[in-house]
């Protein structure tokens, strides 16, 4: 939410194709899917900041999971990327 509110970034969710459904239900059900513009497959390649488990990409920021003991964390870790652009 703050990365699509305040940062006007465009929102992504990189899933498998078959696990999209999946995560769009999810998404929906808790209120979430109107910070999300839009979900790609990892053949897409998109560029820019990502959230991950693994450091796959550059500009990559990594972190076992995304939890309320983490967050502002990566919400710092993410403004600061905004610099970089």
């Amino acid at each position: 939410m703050v990365a699509k509110e305040d940062l006007d970034y465009d929102i992504l969710i990189e899933s498998n194709k078959d696990e999209i459904d999946y995560y769009y239900s999810l998404l929906r059900t808790k209120g979430w899917f109107d910070f999300v513009d839009d979900f790609v497959t990892p053949e897409h390649r998109e560029e820019g900041v990502r959230i991950d488990t693994e450091l796959k990409y550059p500009m990559t920021i990594k972190t076992p999971q995304i939890c309320c003991e983490n967050t502002l964390n990566l919400l710092g870790q993410v403004k600061s990327m905004r610099q970089l652009f």
